[in-house]
């Protein structure tokens, strides 16, 4: 799912929220990453993208964070081609079946990128660029020894606060209470972003959120899903 990297006190090595258990690449996702990537991929490097080169035009530009395999990113790159979607993804079988996905629907508004978010935050993503950005059900890391790799961190909303465009927003959403109530507890402590529904509440799900399989799997457990929408303050 979601990634980043955070690093220890002691600095010996990063922590990353991700562990790629990628498995074996299927015949078609290795075709569509050989021969597509170059169609639809941003190669990871250390300069800031220019997005009307990327994209070929001016265009709100959405940051998508964990995709999985696109299926949400799609329904709304679909629902909104007024829009350009950067999709940021690590494990490549994922990637495999969205850049097929993209290619069979001859979109033009979605781009992905195979790297960790937190760099790409860092490096590539232009200051006060981005309309809104998506972490729709990261990893919840359950286990309280685990919850240092959590993506929702202070070092995310920090970068956040730099990159989103005057009015833009950061949309939230998990099944996991203990996450969502971590969230809003980490929110209180800092000042970087606003939530929008006020302090320590949940924001009403947007309709034209679409409902991701890790959703589905938390609604057909009985989970509540809890949203969150901040903006610069």
């Amino acid at each position: 799912m979601s990634n980043n990297k955070i690093v220890t006190r002691n600095h010996s090595r990063p922590i990353k929220s991700y562990v790629r258990r990628e498995g074996r690449l299927t015949k078609s996702q290795s075709n569509a990453l050989d021969n597509l990537w170059i169609k639809y991929g941003v190669d990871y490097q250390t300069g800031v993208m220019n997005f009307k080169k990327i994209f070929g035009r001016y265009a709100p530009i959405i940051l998508d964070i964990g995709v999985g395999t696109g299926d949400s990113t799609v329904s709304h790159a679909l629902a909104h081609p007024e829009n350009n979607y950067l999709a940021v993804e690590v494990h490549r079988p994922g990637l495999g079946q969205l850049l097929k996905k993209i290619e069979s629907l001859s979109l033009k508004n979605i781009k992905l990128i195979n790297h960790d978010v937190i760099d790409v935050l860092e490096t590539q993503i232009p200051n006060y660029s981005l309309s809104q950005a998506f972490i729709f059900f990261p990893d919840p890391w359950p286990k309280k020894r685990h919850h240092k790799r959590r993506l929702i961190n202070k070092k995310i909303f920090k970068l956040m606060k730099n990159k989103l465009a005057a009015y833009g927003r950061l949309h939230i959403a998990t099944d996991w209470k203990d996450y969502a109530d971590y969230i809003n507890e980490l929110n209180d402590h800092n000042s970087e972003l606003i939530n929008l529904a006020g302090k320590n509440n949940f924001s009403p799900r947007p309709i034209w959120r679409n409902k991701t399989k890790y959703e589905r799997r938390g609604l057909s457990l009985s989970h509540k899903i809890y949203d969150f929408c901040y903006g610069l303050p």
